[in-house]
């Protein structure tokens, strides 16, 4: 075809009443669609012979499907077009030597379709087209048409960029064929989200039975729903995931939850939902959507886990997150009666968060924006002020609602929840921002204590390769820089809390790996000290670019991983570093990392590769040789480069990876 006929989009059916035979329909830019006999040789081979071109359409066509549906030789092409409309078509054969034109035809037929096209002779039988119905309702571009698949029912959907699903029936018979053809089509049902996030929809298409719809958006995201006995069709939460690389992951330190973050510009927190609703692995907040890239974030410890998160993206600034009461409340709900230990410590979390609405993103701004910002010393102690408070509490959820269809409440979820929820209630507030870094951010680290917090950012020089660290305990104030790299820090790590000493471990992309310490070895742990940290030491460690860097529980072993396809395990004796042993090299090169974080179990590091897979490794008892223990199948594996690998805390049997496949997995290692 010529480029101003380029093909779109094609369907394909047994020509109707010559059941060994196709026909093919193939939309155009042109917004033609092209309908060809298709028929096979002895020696196996296909023919094509253009049976017509379905005029009518102003724009493109952006989907064509046969319907399942067949009666008197003859079967139904339905077409969606950025024009904004759909069209059904007959298309079904006669005898070659019969009329062309049909004097039975319906009126409407004969007034609103183009001039008949012409027909190809299929094994003495003649593909005839004519149009059937004028579908019109949506507001914007028509971009997909899917027929229900039962072919007793005559239902046809069409999903549109105006954020909605319709379905269309003849309107004599909504659920059944015998009628259609001889009544007008109407629009039956209509789905969709109000929300604005939603941004319309690319496709949609009915379950095998029919009693399910699933629809994508142009946010990437999946929405579903489920048909009821009474006819009627309820939204329920479905398969939801970035929709562009991911570049960093971390656990909630208490193991609870998992956060990941990427190219999409977007932090999402995925959790096992165990309370209400549907079962399983399930996204439960986004508490940042961003303006930039999230390259990398750290989750802050404290009592309940993680309530505060320190993230870094395409810019110079770092951003702390701060859990809003209604997502410690929806953590409560999705334990259920799992674990009421960590269900009393969230409980705890979400009374002192002041039960926050959470936040809301401006039309024109990149920071989240809290809906509550009281203080601890506003809580009232007494009664009449704890109620006056309830009321002042649900004006601003009234007023909140009062903003249209497509504000939607913060507030503890019950159900997993959908996405327009998802995308608008589950923010979480931006507390502060800090500066210092003169490019944009690459690492961050947050100490086991849960007040330091290590970055860097891109560099070219040494002076803007130099670490900054920040107390959470002063107020974010920076304490001091660290310097030691001449090139871009790619990866930051603190010893973990069962370590002997505080050391930070910096790993470059000048091959280089550099140890830092409290100046003073009494200085108590996870403080900067008075005399703040210096650099120990600083060692070539691979030939090619350090892409990972990892402690090993116990504080005195960490790997790194580089270019050159190398994993190497580096021993600190005196606060010096030396070669313990090198995994054999290879094949591809590993692009992520991380040790096993449970220090009563055998050492077990998680590898990432840059072609996809996953291995795990096993030590020996003294560190000096490793073994293959598993490596993740070709089903199970990454399909592109893996750019993060976190174990669950306290766990040497569960962990998750990122990868620019837009995909987390989250293993389990036996």
């Amino acid at each position: 075809m010529a480029s101003a006929s380029a093909p779109l989009c094609a369907a394909v059916t047994r020509a109707p009443g010559v059941e060994e035979r196709r026909v093919l329909a193939v939309g155009c830019v042109d917004g033609r669609t092209r309908v060809y006999a298709c028929d096979f040789t002895n020696e196996g081979a296909v023919t094509f012979e253009a049976c017509g071109v379905l005029d009518g359409h102003a724009d493109w066509v952006r989907g064509v499907a046969f319907a399942p549906t067949r009666r008197d030789d003859a079967v139904f092409l339905a077409t969606a077009s950025q024009d904004r409309t759909a069209r059904v078509w007959r298309v079904q054969t006669v005898p070659a030597d019969g009329a062309r034109a049909s004097k039975d035809a319906a009126p409407f037929a004969r007034l609103a379709a183009p001039p008949e096209p012409p027909s190809a002779v299929l094994v003495g039988r003649r593909v005839k087209t004519s149009l059937e119905s004028l579908l019109i309702g949506h507001e914007d571009w028509v971009t997909s048409v899917a027929w229900h698949p039962d072919a007793s029912k005559m239902v046809l959907m069409t999903a549109s960029m105006d954020r909605s699903l319709v379905l269309w029936s003849p309107a004599g018979a909504p659920w059944t064929s015998e009628e259609a053809g001889s009544e007008l089509w109407m629009s039956s049902t209509s789905l969709g989200e109000a929300a604005a996030v939603c941004l319309g929809y690319y496709g949609a298409s009915f379950s095998p039975d029919g009693d399910a719809i699933m629809a994508n958006s142009h946010g990437g995201a999946l929405h579903q729903w489920l048909r009821d006995d009474d006819g009627s069709w309820r939204a329920i939460p479905g398969t939801s995931g970035h929709t562009m690389r991911v570049t960093c992951l971390r656990w909630d330190t208490a193991g609870r939850w998992l956060m990941s973050g990427g190219g999409d510009q977007t932090v999402r927190v995925h959790a096992p939902w165990h309370g209400d609703g549907p079962k399983g692995w399930r996204q439960i907040a986004r508490p940042q959507v961003h303006g930039h890239d999230i390259v990398c974030f750290a989750t802050m410890h404290d009592d309940a886990g993680t309530t505060t998160y320190v993230s870094g993206a395409d810019e110079k600034v770092l951003r702390v997150f701060e859990a809003p009461g209604t997502f410690l409340g929806t953590v409560i709900n999705s334990l259920g009666n799992t674990d009421p230990v960590a269900a009393a410590a969230l409980t705890k979390a979400k009374n002192l968060s002041l039960e926050s609405l959470g936040a809301e993103l401006p039309a024109l701004g990149l920071s989240n924006k809290a809906l509550r910002g009281a203080d601890a010393e506003d809580l009232p102690s007494d009664v009449a002020g704890l109620r006056a408070q309830a009321a002042q509490q649900e004006g601003l959820i009234e007023e909140y609602n009062a903003r249209g269809v497509e504000a939607i409440t913060p507030q503890a979820l019950t159900h997993p929840p959908l996405e327009e929820v998802l995308a608008q209630a589950t923010l979480w507030p931006e507390t502060r921002k800090l500066y210092g870094h003169g490019n944009e951010i690459r690492a961050v680290a947050a100490h086991p204590s849960g007040d330091l917090i290590a970055s860097a950012s891109n560099a070219l020089t040494a002076a803007s390769a130099a670490i900054w660290v920040w107390s959470r305990g002063q107020n974010w104030k920076p304490l001091g820089t660290l310097s030691g790299a001449t090139l871009t820090v790619t990866a930051l790590e603190f010893t973990p809390r069962n370590a002997a000493r505080d050391y930070l471990l910096a790993a470059s992309r000048d091959r280089h790996v550099c140890l830092f310490a409290p100046s003073s070895r009494d200085a108590p742990r996870g403080e900067f000290g008075d005399d703040g940290w210096r650099l120990l030491t600083r060692f070539k460690a691979h030939d090619r670019e350090i892409y990972a860097a990892s402690w090993a529980p116990c504080g005195a072993l960490f790997a790194t991983a580089g270019r050159d396809k190398k994993v190497k395990i580096w021993r600190v004796v005196d606060d010096a570093c030396e070669p313990a042993c090198e995994l054999p090299k290879f094949t591809a090169a590993p692009t992520a990392m991380a040790f096993a974080s449970d220090p009563d179990a055998p050492l077990a590091i998680a590898i990432g590769f840059d072609d996809g897979g996953i291995e795990v490794h096993v030590a020996s008892a003294d560190a000096a040789s490793w073994t293959l223990s598993s490596r993740a199948s070709a089903n199970d594996r990454h399909g592109a480069a893996v750019r993060a690998v976190a174990w669950r805390p306290g766990s040497s049997a569960v962990f998750a990876s990122a990868g620019d496949d837009h995909a987390v997995h989250v293993y389990e290692h036996e």
